[in-house]
């Protein structure tokens, strides 16, 4: 075969080397020995290392780049690639190499492109890398080539654009994803195509930040604009160049009692008096057309059915070059104004009289001598003296403005006075009393015949308790959501109509959707399809239809695409008449306690099945001892039978008394040095009858080297024998079980493997449960109580070991593994840096004593402050964190910290009211590695805090 390939290497048009995997030359082709300038004598039995320029990074596919020493003392710098071939002597290479030309045409465009450009082989390692990418990640060419992406960029294997990676890679798809990336301090958005190519992937990016943060802006600038237009009193619409209404506030919602789809584009000329179309609708077209400024008086539909009258203004938003690219525009009910001259004289004493009643005063400000002049309202509102209300400087009226505020309430004047804008401010006041109170001022400015400012009026309302309310309700709000967000349930809201308009944050952890996706009815996604129409069906019935308390059961799809079983109800909240106004739901994670109790009532049926199997034999054998009389054959027959059956009888109620004593705590273990080899021969004596009665074939691979554990002898012999019993049940006759002790990183293995019956893969997860049994024969020959090896798995863990438990299927046998620790393998573990982020105020001091008179060192922290600042400087190795701190969830505040050190690798711990399914699923969304009950058994942490010690 060497042969054969050294003949073959000549035949390669290209420069080819062939060696062994020692590194020693066996061929090379002409191409290559003018490549390197030395003769095929001169390279025979060289070390092909001889031959290396400088350091090489050792790559196992692909390509590379490598440098050559000639024989005149030169480098030559080729692209390699290299096969591993399998001789009949020796492990040979080839390598096929090309003088590499970085001006290639491929090359010079790569290196002449605005983006960057990786080349990655089939394991993601760097081959090719231009000019544009090293500018961006700053290092040289030499760090990255041949190197793995994830090494090259630590940290970048967990980000989503790994994931687009191995998308391609697999589907042989394009990709294109953005990323935040941390380079020298600062942050910066890429934008990265990916494109499959032959063995590998081409990635091209470039540096969008500049996009990104000009996003941001529009973005911050059309919320505050949203924002505004949502706070002003009145309609605030848009319309694109064409004159098509593409926005509005909630204003115009508000005004005409409609959804906001039923009046976008055109459909708002169905909401004018049919009288005025033709002139509204021929005005707003002159406008588009000639880009003037747009006003019309018109009227449109109220809510309440009458066409009130409206003032209509717009102006266009032109572009740089002058082009109309949107129009802006403002709609006012001057409704009541038109009948205000003739009602004024009659409600000028009514009003005087309201703005008593409603705390609100008036004021006018003739601005050149500086004199205001306060009603009586206004100067009791804010306390100011009767000779300060007639005439008294402004300066006067600053003095009693919160010091916070009177800066801003100082400048809103000025400005107003300086551009003649309304004025429109809220502050607080100090009353002589020492009371604050909450103020909300407006006013305008009056000019003179030259334009300049001679007085400001305006009015200012008590808004104190309406702040005062307010506050309470977003007191209450946030509470609430506090609550929601930090229960174990799943919860949800609804308008008085069924219409799901808010869920908290377990939903969505849950079944990883959006409040977009689930809003209204969207929820009916994550149903079962065989239950969503009945769950609908009745949801509409109780909620829609009868308004009525609503409770179902039903299964959710969860995150992970599994469906779990969910306890649903809903109580609807009243108004003082009665009415439904809202309806607030849960659902309750009920799959485990469905599953108990399946098991509880298969287990039931069998233990009335097994207990009642034994009586009919005992009275037959009752009946022939009758029957017998004194026939001594009747007597021994008879006895016989009974004794067999209520050994068999006694067996059961031993193994049930068994598992409750061991389930409970009941059982203490008395641990001693045991011989392997002297339990391994007790438990084979034990069930040897049973497996010789089945004649299957029992083989022994357990040394007798004297190797010991520290346990119960007798309590391991009854693992060993229940498990080869198991084997022998559940193999057909004539099968195999293979019995195997091995010692390993310090922990003795010993293996039950037979060729039966085998499980399937979804009873592997629950083997070990109560009451788990696989499918028997129909007559259940050979079955039991599936209490056994729930047992067996009690009495491992009293030693501190581990069952594990394997099968490739149904027919292709199982395997169960026993794992104990040897007695010298028991360390002590060092002390740790403990964060415990826990409330101080419900008196629960236990758990850092506990972990203190561990030796650790515990830093208690009470809220997110104090454990992001301890955080900074601990370095913590093990992290505890209440979920239900007050005013974050503890899940946000583990990723935050988690963001803080992402290269420490501390082991973190959720402490929960509930440990149901779904909160672990949660907790490991949230970067937990594990979730705990409270109160917390320190036994339980003893098992887990080790592992922060790896």
């Amino acid at each position: 075969m060497v042969e054969l390939n050294e003949a073959l290497v000549e035949l390669i048009p290209c420069a080819a080397l062939l060696y062994s995997s020692a590194g020693k030359i066996l061929s090379a082709n002409q191409m290559f020995c003018e490549l390197v300038g030395y003769t095929p004598n001169e390279l025979a039995d060289r070390q092909i290392a001889d031959l290396a320029a400088g350091d090489e990074r050792q790559i196992e596919t692909a390509v590379w780049l490598t440098e050559l020493a000639t024989k005149s003392g030169a480098t030559v710098q080729c692209e390699v690639a290299r096969k591993c071939l399998n001789g009949e002597r020796a492990e040979q290479c080839l390598a096929l190499m090309r003088k590499f030309n970085p001006h290639s045409d491929s090359e010079l465009i790569l290196h002449a492109i605005d983006e960057g450009f990786v080349l990655l082989d089939r394991n993601f390692r760097i081959l090719r890398i231009n000019d544009e990418a090293l500018r961006i990640d700053g290092r040289p060419r030499g760090e990255l080539i041949g190197r793995m992406h994830w090494e090259a960029w630590p940290g970048s294997e967990q980000l989503p654009i790994a994931e687009a990676y191995r998308k391609a890679m697999r589907e042989r798809s394009t990709a294109t994803v953005e990323q935040l990336v941390h380079r020298d301090g600062s942050d910066i958005w890429i934008e990265a195509r990916v494109f499959p190519v032959e063995d590998g992937l081409a990635v091209f990016f470039r540096d969008i930040t500049v996009r990104k943060l000009a996003e941001r802006t529009v973005r911050d600038s059309e919320e505050r604009f949203r924002s505004i237009a949502d706070a002003i009193p009145q309609i605030v619409w848009s319309a694109r160049p064409d004159g098509f209404l593409d926005y509005f506030n909630h204003q115009l919602t508000d005004y005409v009692g409609l959804d906001q789809d039923q009046f976008r584009g055109d459909a708002w000329v169905t909401l004018l008096h049919p009288d005025d179309v033709p002139g509204m609708t021929a005005s707003w077209q002159q406008s588009l057309a000639t880009g003037e400024p747009y006003q019309a008086e018109y009227r449109l539909r109220h809510r309440s059915g009458e066409y009130r009258w409206t003032l209509a203004r717009a102006r266009p938003v032109r572009d740089e070059k002058g082009n109309v690219v949107r129009w802006m525009g403002t709609s006012t009910d001057i409704n009541d104004s038109m009948g205000m001259r003739v009602a004024l004289r009659d409600t000028q004493s009514r009003l005087e009289a309201a703005l008593t009643a409603a705390e609100i005063g008036t004021w006018t400000w003739d601005i050149q001598p500086d004199r205001v002049h306060a009603d009586a309202n206004l100067a009791a509102m804010i306390g100011v003296t009767p000779e300060i209300a007639d005439g008294g400087p402004i300066d006067a009226y600053y003095a009693v403005v919160h010091p916070e505020d009177v800066d801003a309430v100082r400048a809103g004047i000025d400005r107003s006075v300086a551009t003649s804008l309304p004025y429109d401010e809220s502050f607080r006041v100090r009353t002589p009393g020492g009371e604050v109170r909450f103020m909300h001022a407006r006013g305008v400015v009056t000019t003179d015949e030259e334009g300049k400012p001679r007085r400001m009026s305006g009015a200012v309302v008590d808004v104190t308790r309406q702040q005062v309310a307010e506050e309470a309700l977003r007191s209450s709000e946030l509470t609430f959501r506090t609550l929601a967000d930090n229960i174990s349930q799943l919860a949800w809201m609804a308008d008085s109509d069924g219409y799901i308009f808010w869920y908290n944050n377990r939903w969505f952890d849950y079944t990883g959707t959006t409040l977009d996706e689930m809003k209204g009815w969207g929820w009916s996604k994550v149903h079962h399809p065989d239950h969503v129409e009945r769950v609908v069906d009745y949801f509409r019935k109780r909620i829609v239809e009868q308004q009525e308390d609503w409770e179902d059961t039903f299964p959710l799809r969860g995150a992970d695409g599994q469906y779990r079983w969910f306890l649903s109800r809903a109580l609807p909240i009243r108004d003082e008449h009665g009415h439904v106004v809202r309806w607030l739901g849960t659902n309750t994670d009920i799959t485990l306690q469905r599953e108990a109790d399946q098991r509880k009532d298969d287990f039931l049926a069998l233990l009335a099945h097994e207990l009642r199997s034994p009586l009919a034999p005992i009275s037959t054998a009752a009946q022939l001892l009758k029957m017998g009389g004194r026939n001594p054959e009747y007597v021994q027959r008879s006895t016989a039978i009974i004794d067999r059956q209520v050994k068999h009888m006694s067996e059961l109620v031993d193994d049930l008394m068994d598992v409750s004593r061991v389930t409970r705590g009941l059982v203490s273990i008395e641990k001693e040095e045991v011989a392997v080899s002297d339990v391994v021969a007790r438990a084979v004596e034990q069930s040897r009858p049973l497996i010789e009665s089945r004649k299957q074939q029992l083989v022994l691979d357990a040394p007798d080297d004297g190797t010991c554990v520290l346990g119960d002898d007798t309590r391991l012999v009854q693992v060993l024998a229940n498990l080869l019993n198991n084997s022998a049940k559940y193999t057909q006759q004539g099968g195999r079980i293979v019995l195997r002790v091995e010692t390993r990183d310090g922990h003795v293995i010993i293996s039950v493997a037979d060729n039966g019956m085998g499980m399937d893969a979804d009873l592997l997860p629950r083997v070990f449960d109560l009451f788990a049994q696989a499918e028997l024969t129909p007559d259940r020959r050979g079955g039991g109580l599936g209490l056994g090896l729930a047992l067996v798995k009690s009495i491992v863990a009293l030693h501190g070991g581990q069952m594990n438990a394997l099968s490739a299927g149904r027919g292709k046998g199982s395997t169960f593994t026993v794992t104990l620790p040897l007695p010298h393998t028991v360390s002590v573990a060092r002390p740790l840096n403990i964060l415990l982020v826990d409330r101080t105020d419900d008196g629960d001091e236990a758990l850092p004593a506990a972990l203190e008179a561990e030796g650790h060192m515990v830093a208690l922290c009470p809220d997110e402050a104090s454990a992001l600042a301890a955080a900074r400087d601990l370095h913590p190795d093990a992290v505890l964190i209440r979920t239900d701190l007050p005013g974050v969830e503890g899940y946000d505040l583990a990723r935050q910290l988690r963001a803080m050190h992402p290269d420490e690798q501390a082991t973190y711990v959720a402490l929960s009211d509930s440990d149901q399914s779904h909160d672990k699923v949660i907790a490991r969304g949230a970067g937990f590695d594990h979730l705990l009950e409270r109160p917390v058994a320190i036994g339980l942490l003893r098992k887990i805090l080790p592992m922060a010690n790896n």
